[in-house]
């Protein structure tokens, strides 16, 4: 007895299949993009901001001779 396939019914699950899977990729595409320009802000709003102050570098003490008689 020959196997029957349901044409239709694999049809039918690859393009509810291909709707899920675009679906899914617009929402990864807009996920990228929205991150995408929010990093862009930020590194804006870093480039504008005045530089941080830089500390003196610590000096050693001097050396002091003290001269024993």
């Amino acid at each position: 007895m020959p196997r029957r396939v349901d044409k239709e019914k694999l049809a039918r699950a690859d393009r509810e299949a291909r709707l899920v899977l675009d679906a899914e990729r617009h929402a990864r595409d807009v996920k990228t993009t929205r991150l995408r320009e929010q990093r862009l802000q930020q590194e804006a709003l870093a480039d504008t901001s005045p530089p941080a102050h830089r500390r003196e570098p610590v000096r050693k003490p001097t050396r002091r001779v003290i001269e024993v008689d």
